[in-house]
């Protein structure tokens, strides 16, 4: 199988061979505006619900505790959120459609409002609530259609400034490829085609599960190069049978993949509801990053405070390992190489240095071996400990790495001979999250030398199995091994 490439609008130039990363979170984005938008409908409902709600008990009972009117006032928001959610509310493009927006915000803003007077008459009945509760639902109501208003203006503008373009790549061949890449095009909401690729079945190929290294790898630097956010798959209904090669193919990339309808021999005007639309267009959702959204966020500012007061915390440690390398070893004192991050994009990792200073520069890279002559002493002692690797707090705040995540690996790094990329199936697939410190391969023993192809593949097993159970919950049990097991371990040297 191959990758036949046609690009199409504003971008016709050819895809560099060097990859460019981007963030998976962009506030400058669709999400940007979505995630404004929610903070702003949950301030604007949480206030209101506290006010009048403070006010209808005030008269009431001529008292309200102002924590039960906050409590009130946040679960209301909450379930607003939460019915607008559910009815697609913010789906970009029902953003931008101020009627449909307006009607989600009256449909969410009645529940909530059905919510607060039922809590409302729990707690008074009085002649003079009913008027109270009347002006409320009204302030309440023209706050959440004048924040949605305020956005959708907002968001059309940055729509027609092209700064909310939504790069999408079209993967298919035949008249139904041509018709979903024409559909999008004469889209409102900024979705932008910015390429067509056609897949050749009948070219000869060693692809395994649907699709070789190589190739995928091709397409990984135009997707990145693209900075293309959306994958949607439109191949004919004869081609069915290849479906599924295709999509696990796919699934390695940092990006959703869609699937249209009409590929499985289902008509878009039969599909009344589905749960994603682009450009009105009713889509399968086949793959989703293993993060996105609000859930990136939380977690990129969860390790990232935690790895400076991890910082601040060990300063003590690290003043005094400095001290010791200046002394026992003459150079300088971090050690500093280019590692794959996520997406592909380049990064400086720091670490200690434990090697002596070669004045030699080489092209090749020489991994560290047992006893090998470059480590001095202490450079041993700092290795053993895994305490080098103390520095990537650096990292971490910086916004290169995550605390838990699978280990950066060089590009020039090889298993037995073969460049990780092409002796590993899916080993890009471990690009889809950034690299961390610690992750679930080292804790579990995977670490140290990849004299192997063997070695390898059991290290990838265990970063994709974190990549797909990736939590909370996971982080921690991670953190917790490294701080037990994982700082000394018999491959580490």
């Amino acid at each position: 199988m191959q990758w036949l490439t046609r690009f199409s609008g504003r971008n016709d130039d050819r895809v560099s061979a060097v990859q460019i990363g981007r963030p998976s979170v962009a506030w400058a984005s669709r999400w940007g505006v979505i995630a404004a938008l929610q903070v702003a409908e949950a301030l604007a409902v949480a206030a209101n619900s506290c006010f009048w709600l403070a006010l209808v008990l005030s008269r009431g009972t001529g008292s309200v505790e102002k924590v039960e009117s906050l409590a009130v006032g946040i679960a209301v928001a909450a379930f607003v959120h939460i019915a607008l959610q559910y009815r697609g509310a913010y789906d970009f493009s029902e953003i931008l459609d101020m009627r449909r927006s307006c009607k989600s915000a009256l449909i969410g803003w009645l529940l909530s409002a059905g919510t607060l007077s039922f809590v409302a008459l729990l707690f008074v009945r009085t002649p003079s609530v009913g008027r109270i509760v009347i002006l409320g639902w009204l302030a309440g109501l023209a706050t959440l259609v004048g924040v949605r208003l305020t956005v959708a203006r907002v968001a059309d503008a940055l729509v027609r400034a092209r700064w909310l373009q939504h790069n999408i790549l079209v993967i298919g061949s035949g008249p139904e490829a041509q018709r979903c890449a024409k559909l999008l095009r004469a889209d409102s909401s900024g979705a932008n085609v910015v390429g067509l690729v056609s897949v050749d079945w009948t070219s000869p190929s060693d692809c395994h599960e649907g699709v070789d290294a190589a190739q995928l790898s091709d397409l990984q630097r135009l997707i990145n190069a693209k900075e293309v956010k959306d994958v949607i798959i439109s191949t004919s209904f004869q081609e069915q049978g290849k479906l599924a090669d295709l999509i696990r193919s796919l699934l390695w990339l940092p990006v959703r993949v869609f699937l249209w309808p009409p590929s499985l021999g289902v008509q878009t005007g039969l599909l009344t509801r589905s749960g994603y639309r682009m450009a009105d267009i009713p889509l399968f959702l086949v793959g989703d990053p293993p993060l996105d959204g609000w859930h990136w966020v939380i977690k990129d500012v969860r390790d990232r405070t935690f790895a400076l007061l991890l910082l601040i915390s060990t300063s003590p440690v690290l003043l005094g390992i400095v001290l010791l390398i200046r002394l026992t070893s003459p150079g300088p004192i971090l050690f500093k190489q280019q590692r794959e991050g996520y997406g592909g994009r380049m990064f400086t990792i720091f670490k200690f240095r434990t090697m002596r200073v070669d004045g030699s520069p080489s092209s090749r890279l020489i991994l560290t071996a047992l006893d090998d002559p470059r480590v001095f002493p202490m450079g041993a002692l700092l290795r053993k400990t895994s305490l080098d690797e103390l520095p990537q707090l650096i990292n971490v705040i910086c916004g290169d790495m995550w605390l838990v995540g699978p280990r950066p690996h060089s590009p020039l790094a090889t298993a037995a001979g073969q460049q990780y990329s092409t002796a590993v199936f899916g080993y890009m697939a471990r690009l889809r999250v950034k690299p961390g410190i610690t992750g679930w391969a080292q804790v579990n023993g995977r670490r140290g030398p990849t004299d192997t192809v063997e070695q390898i593949q059991q290290r990838c097993h265990y970063d994709l199995q974190y990549i797909q159970y990736l939590s909370l919950w996971f982080d921690l049990q991670i953190l917790l091994q490294t701080a037990i097991k994982g700082f000394i371990h018999k491959n580490a040297y």
